[in-house]
């Protein structure tokens, strides 16, 4: 995404006209039943507003009966249309939309984030989104690329370049992944177990603070910064 967008601006696409991501989502491998699905809508979303979009549009939320291994399974419905499941993408939207950020017709500010949780080859393994949220607080929704390790984060806040700001008090930590969901094969069905919720837990914000960020997962900080 990041390429592409500078691939635009560098072809002379004019700084004061908008864009849009108007139908997108992952194919290839990783089918909305997979947990993958999810962090690649994490990742995707994320990245596409920082970059600078307009909006960003998921294709598509209209279900059709089926197991969850293709699209169109953004829920997974029966023959007669009852629901029966929720896929990966569909709990990564509640995360996104309700969790990072804040359920209300209000501007969220979003702002560039970097993350040096590297592999050997130099691969970013947790990516970093970060939003000051109408209600004054911070989201960091952090995204766990590593399908075997869990890593430990540190988060710090650029305050001009005069200081850094970090979380203070008490920090909303809301995580989904590879711990809370798990698609199992039967046939040519399947079924999910575990099939969520997110799992949510208070911790303690401070300089000091380093959070826990499980194997696979998507990560949503969220609090008030310390003076």
């Amino acid at each position: 995404v990041r390429h592409i967008v500078q691939v635009w601006k560098d072809n002379g696409l004019p700084v004061n006209i908008p864009f849009f991501m108007t139908e997108g989502n992952i194919g290839g491998g990783a089918p909305p039943s997979s947990v993958k699905a999810g962090l690649w809508l994490a990742d995707y979303v994320g990245t596409m507003m920082s970059e600078g979009a307009g909006a960003t549009y998921y294709f598509h939320y209209m279900p059709y009966p089926g197991n969850g291994s293709g699209f169109g399974n953004f829920l997974i419905i029966d023959a007669d249309y009852k629901v029966v499941g929720y896929p990966p993408q569909y709990i990564a939207a509640q995360m996104i939309t309700t969790e990072w950020a804040q359920p209300i017709d209000a501007p969220h500010k979003q702002f560039k984030a970097a993350s040096d949780v590297n592999d050997a080859a130099g691969n970013v393994l947790v990516t970093a989104y970060a939003l000051e949220r109408p209600d004054r607080q911070w989201a960091v929704m952090l995204v766990n690329r590593d399908q075997s390790n869990d890593h430990v984060v540190a988060v710090a806040f650029d305050a001009g370049g005069q200081h850094e700001k970090y979380f203070s008090g008490q920090v909303d930590r809301v995580t989904f992944g590879s711990n809370e969901y798990q698609w199992h094969r039967d046939g040519p069905g399947g079924h999910a177990d575990p099939d969520g919720p997110p799992s949510k837990s208070t911790v303690s914000g401070g300089a000091e603070a380093l959070y826990l960020i499980p194997k696979a997962s998507i990560t949503v900080l969220r609090g008030h910064l310390g003076q």
